[in-house]
């Protein structure tokens, strides 16, 4: 199994626009692995695409991304859906459709959980639906998930698991297997973690909305009693999750420009937490499963 991880940025990109923090100066300068674009992960082998950050396009182009199949969704959340776009991109031609009178290549298969698909037909404008106008394009076609039941897709299983998190909303955690390999993707909005015996014992556990030690950026510590606490995991909370999971590995990604710490950092952070088999993720981050 091959993964990549398109992005590894927060809900805030580093470098943030106009920022003149240190941080985003080194980003701006040296690029990736010190950059960060918004958090979405793709499975070589079959073509699937999780969530479509507003990089998107940048971040296929990068990885020499030709294709792509499927898109799952995990929530609404703009950072997560608003290169949405993508599919007209790539396979929207409007000589073809005008002049030729020839429709789309191919649909792409738009795939969510039923609260989350409600939420992304909801991203619209006075004229309706952004993907309701797709579909009648010929470039998408919606299919629903259900809580914890698994999808085949050549070889591969693909298993939601829906998230109510601490805002009252929905999201997904998704399980990737293929033979006895697994893979826990939940990159944001996961808390609380859901408790399904279907989590356990992933070969890699990858997840976001994780701050790290010490103060952020500015010198702020957020408090115990934060509302913050709500959707954010500490490194500590999911350094602890991991060994309750029994995870072999531990990626940490949706990585915020606002936690104030280099790639340079990162590294350190992890041959201090080397008994954990922590990494942190980076744009263009292969993962071999």
């Amino acid at each position: 199994m091959k993964l990549v991880l398109l992005g590894s940025g927060g809900s805030t990109t580093t470098p943030r626009p106009g920022c003149q923090c240190r941080i985003c100066v080194q980003a701006r300068e040296k690029g990736v692995p010190y950059s960060r674009s918004g958090s979405s992960l793709f499975i070589s082998d079959i073509n699937l695409l999780f969530d479509t950050p507003e990089e998107i396009a940048m971040q296929l182009n990068r990885e020499g991304i030709n294709s792509i199949d499927y898109i799952f969704y995990t929530h609404w959340h703009p950072d997560h859906t608003l290169g949405m776009r993508i599919v007209e991109r790539m396979y929207m031609s409007w000589l073809d459709r005008f002049v030729k009178e020839k429709g789309p290549p191919k649909k792409v298969k738009i795939c969510a959980l039923d609260e989350v698909m409600e939420d992304l037909l909801a991203i619209r404008n006075k004229h309706g639906s952004f993907f309701s106008f797709y579909e009648r394009l010929g470039l998408i076609e919606t299919f629903l998930l259900e809580n914890e039941k698994p999808v085949e897709i050549q070889g591969f299983t693909i298993t939601p698991v829906k998230v109510k998190t601490g805002w009252n909303e929905i999201s997904t955690v998704y399980i990737i297997e293929e033979g006895a390999k697994k893979v826990i993707y939940a990159p944001c909005d996961s808390k609380p973690f859901p408790r399904s015996k279907l989590l356990k014992k992933p070969d890699i556990l990858i997840i976001g909305n994780v701050f790290p030690l010490g103060p952020l950026k500015g010198g702020i510590t957020i408090p115990e009693d934060n509302v913050l606490r709500r959707e954010l995991f500490s490194l500590e909370e999911v350094l602890e999750l991991a060994k309750e999971l029994e995870a072999k590995k531990l990626i940490v990604t949706h990585i915020e420009e606002e936690w104030g710490k280099s790639y340079d950092e990162y590294k350190e952070l992890e041959l201090r937490y080397r008994e954990y088999n922590l990494c942190f993720a980076y744009d263009g981050m292969n993962v071999i499963v």
